[in-house]
């Protein structure tokens, strides 16, 4: 277990956060904080403790590790008013605790004389992490975990933003429910999600031409669905120059996601600005990078890359 003490500081509204600061011994203090911020709803500990294990790894090598709860999260103060859980991670989604980690950084500076971040979580934290490098440049550099860059529909909405790996993947479902009267009934009485059916035919369809014409298949989603809030900080990146790992789930659909919605419609744009975004995949992970293998394959690529941007005291 690597060592914390509790500590809370008032966000902008005068509400009382609370959390677990990490310091490294201040003979190898790099003067760096890695803001470990809270993914969706989920406390300042992360799924299986990864938070925890994170801090366990940066803290020896001299990174001050932050990690603490949203108002209206875990021990801290405030409530979410929101009756639907899409609503609340679209309002995450569009910097819903951008103030709460600007309130961080100031107490940090404050009270530790650490005025230089790594933004970093898991899924909303790491949007946040992306969303408050936008409003506050003492975000050097972004680790994201997971980042989502499209925003949630709903399962009504799903197949809008419905990635050609997922349709792939269900093709073999879809087939199968053919010969069950059950699924065919539901298909014959309207009850059946037609637009995902259509999406999944759409991808066969395409590979299948792409096999017959010897081309690689390209896998561009029609329309562009990606999170406007997302895209702009995301371009405000790479114009300030500022580095950023992404960490993705290999059977986590938010990799395709990026590529198909955000990375292929804007593909002349990156082009022509700096290359300073890496992206990381950690094969077979889940989504919380929840086995062992997963998570020590994150640590591994976190660490390189971190102490290859800032050298130790």
């Amino acid at each position: 277990m690597i060592p914390g003490r509790a500590v809370s500081f008032d966000n902008r509204q005068g509400q009382i956060l609370h959390g677990i600061l990490h310091e490294p011994h201040a003979a190898k203090a790099r003067g760096i904080c890695v803001l470990l911020l809270s993914p969706g709803i989920k406390g300042r500990v992360g799924p299986h403790r990864l938070y925890l294990k994170i801090a366990a790894r940066l803290v020896p090598l001299g990174f001050h590790v932050l990690r603490f709860d949203f108002h209206g999260l875990g021990d801290s103060e405030g409530d979410l008013p929101e009756r639907a859980l899409a609503d609340v991670y679209n309002t995450v989604h569009s910097g819903r605790f951008v103030g709460d980690t600007i309130a961080a950084m100031d107490w940090m500076e404050r009270t530790a004389g650490v005025r230089r971040f790594v933004g970093s979580g898991l899924c909303g934290g790491a949007i946040t992490a992306l969303l408050a490098a936008e409003a506050d440049a003492r975000i050097e550099c972004l680790l994201a975990l997971g980042l989502p860059s499209v925003l949630e529909g709903g399962p009504e909405n799903w197949a809008r933003v419905l990635t050609h790996q997922e349709a792939i993947g269900l093709r073999g479902s879809y087939f199968q429910k053919l010969t069950d009267p059950a699924s065919v009934r539901r298909f014959l009485t309207g009850k059946s999600s037609y637009k995902v059916i259509w999406r999944v035919v759409r991808a066969w369809i395409g590979d299948r031409r792409a096999v017959r014409s010897d081309r690689p298949a390209t896998h561009r989603a029609t329309v562009d669905h990606t999170n406007p809030r997302f895209a702009n900080a995301f371009l405000m990146m790479l114009r300030s120059r500022r580095p950023m790992l992404l960490i993705f789930a290999g059977a986590d659909r938010l990799r395709a996601q990026f590529a198909e919605h955000f990375e292929a419609h804007n593909e002349a744009l990156l082009r022509d600005l700096p290359p300073i975004y890496e992206v990381h995949i950690v094969t077979d992970a889940n989504h919380v990078f929840g086995e062992p293998a997963s998570v020590d394959d994150l640590l591994d690529a976190s660490e390189a890359w971190l102490v290859s941007r800032f050298s130790a005291r």
